[in-house]
This record gives C-alpha cells, sequence and structure tokens, in this order.
C-alpha cells in the first residue's frame, strides 16, 4: 500500500541475519536476529547520499510490533542508512532458547543484551544513532546505561509515566486483564485469545487518532498482519510484563549522551507531566512535541517525527 504521507518513497530492504549469545546466571542463550537493512538513497532535497556520510540508524519497535512498524520512518528517511531489527519472539527472529531448548525470561535486561549484540554484530558505534518507539526506549534506555558508544539517541513516544497510576490506570487496567485471561486459559485457548481480533481491533479503537480514512485503514492493516506475529504466549506474556512494569525515567540519570524525546501530544501511554519529567531526569536531553497524534506516531505522522530526527542528527553530528 502506498503510505504518499511518509513525505519518501517505498523502500526496498535486505534482510541480515545477527547471532544473539545472552548470558544469564551462567547459562548461555542463543538467537539469530533477523534485520533489515535499508540502504542509503536521496535525501529531501533529492541530492543522493555519500556512503559515511550520515550516521546509520538502528530502529528498535516497541511491544508486540516487528520491523514493519518502523517502515514508514524508514521511508521518510530516505537519506540515511537504516537497520531494523526484529526483537527476540517477534517477527523473524525466535526467543531465546538455551542450547537444548531451555527458556529465559524476555525481559527488559535481557533486550538491552541483545540491542548491544546488534549493535556489535552490525558494526555501529559513535558515529552512529539508535532510536526506539514505545517498549523500544525503556529497551534502549536500559542499554544506554551500560553502552553509551552512539552519537546520540532517539525516543519516539517514550515510556515516561507508571501506566498503573492516574491518569493512565483505566485504561492500564483493561490491558492487564486481557493479558491475564490470556494467561490463565489453558495454552491453545489462552494463544488464541491473544491473537484475537478483539486485541487489534482494541489497539486500533484505544490508539489511533488519524482522522484520514486512508491512514486509519493502513494502520489497521498492519495490525491485522503484524501485531499477533509473536513466537508462543510465554514469551509475549514476558514481553508485556517488561513494558508495562518499566519506564524510561528509572534508567535516566545513567542515560548520559545526548538524546532527543519526540513526544506525541495526544499518547495514551504517558502524560505532559511525564514527559517534561523524564526530559529534566535525562542529563543531556531535548524534547520535541508533535501535535495531533498519539502513540501511534511511528504510522500516522512519520514524516513529521523525520524531521525531528533531522535537526537531532544535525546537530549531535
Amino acid at each position: 500500500m502506498n503510505t504518499p504521507w511518509t513525505g519518501g518513497q517505498k523502500r526496498h530492504a535486505e534482510e541480515l541475519h545477527v547471532p544473539i549469545r545472552y548470558r544469564r546466571e551462567g547459562k548461555e542463550y542463543f538467537s539469530q536476529a533477523s534485520v533489515w537493512r535499508y540502504p542509503a538513497d536521496h535525501g529531501p532535497d533529492g541530492t543522493m547520499a555519500v556512503p559515511g556520510s550520515r550516521p546509520r540508524l538502528l530502529v528498535v519497535h516497541g511491544f508486540r510490533g516487528d520491523h514493519h512498524g518502523m517502515e514508514p520512518l524508514a521511508d521518510a528517511l530516505p537519506e540515511f542508512e537504516v537497520l531494523a531489527p526484529d526483537l527476540p519472539g517477534f517477527g523473524a527472529t525466535p526467543p531465546l532458547r538455551g542450547s537444548f531448548g531451555e527458556r529465559t525470561p524476555h525481559d527488559v535486561d535481557a533486550y538491552a543484551d541483545v540491542v548491544e549484540h546488534l549493535r556489535s554484530g552490525l558494526g555501529l558505534g559513535e558515529g552512529d544513532v539508535i532510536l526506539g518507539h514505545s517498549f523500544g526506549t525503556i529497551v534502549l534506555a536500559a542499554h544506554l546505561r551500560r553502552q553509551a558508544g552512539w552519537a546520540g539517541a532517539v525516543m519516539m513516544c517514550p515510556i515516561s509515566d507508571d501506566i498503573f497510576r492516574m491518569p493512565l490506570l483505566p485504561g492500564a487496567a483493561a490491558v492487564e486483564v486481557f493479558y491475564r485471561a490470556g494467561g490463565i486459559l489453558p495454552e491453545a485457548v489462552g494463544s488464541a485469545w491473544l491473537r484475537s481480533r478483539l486485541a487489534t481491533t482494541a489497539m486500533n479503537l484505544a490508539m489511533g487518532t488519524a482522522r484520514q480514512p486512508r491512514i486509519r485503514h493502513f494502520v489497521a492493516e498492519q495490525h491485522r498482519l503484524y501485531f499477533s506475529d509473536f513466537a508462543d504466549r510465554a514469551t509475549l506474556l514476558e514481553a508485556y510484563r517488561a513494558s508495562s512494569r518499566h519506564t524510561v525515567t528509572e534508567y535516566a540519570k545513567d542515560v548520559t549522551l545526548p538524546v532527543q524525546l519526540i513526544a506525541a501530544a495526544r499518547d495514551q501511554a504517558s502524560t505532559p507531566a511525564g514527559q517534561l519529567q523524564l526530559r529534566d531526569a535525562l542529563p543531556a536531553a531535548r524534547l520535541e512535541t508533535i501535535r495531533d497524534v498519539g502513540h501511534l506516531m511511528h504510522y500516522e505522522k512519520p514524516a513529521e517525527a523525520a524531521r525531528a530526527v533531522r535537526r537531532f542528527v544535525s546537530d549531535v553530528m
């Protein structure tokens, strides 16, 4: 489907694979991350990108997402080489498993370690920028408190607030009931419940803010195709707990590199006050708020988000 609101052409990507080796409590767990590489093309002024002249962008998707959710942003940033992984347990990347199939919790620490493997495996470093959306911002923050080897970080719709406090509590409580039911039901029934159209419909109704029918249809179709592309129930529930029990704010004081916060004025998962508190808690952060959009900014207003990314990159490089 054409997405003219990105301000760019549809980009084509090649799939790369990065081995993941995660150590926890003396045991090793493995996966192979699928990463989509969108080569740099031309800038918004039509000039061709010179290889190595701009930082590469590693973009980390949110809860229940995969690289497809970051494609509109990649389309809106044609002059950058964009690397979009599927996190373990989602999309084409299998969950972390031991040599004999043993499980390990897919929590924030595990995903933060995966990002470090992606950084080193893709040869990214201090000349490059990392970006995350939603739960991806929590993963970024946990990663960045241990590894500051980037030029800067961009956090789209950062999770700044405890969602189990007002005014976010009512929505969070409804989501909690949904996932608890999915965990209590027998495996087959619970998995079907978690993959049901109820989840995608509720997401579209609760999070969508676009008025244009074409954009609303695109978002609904993206969720229909990819929102249920998770490996198994256990991994999904672990990732849900990680996404709902943590915030960027709890890691903020240890994230010392330049950070661009891109907030949505109508974000359903954070508050304006929380975004300001997060900005103040980060040692080197700035905040830009995009109007008339909610938590699905990456789908609904990628061009506006891309402009904020460009300004930030121009300032830090």
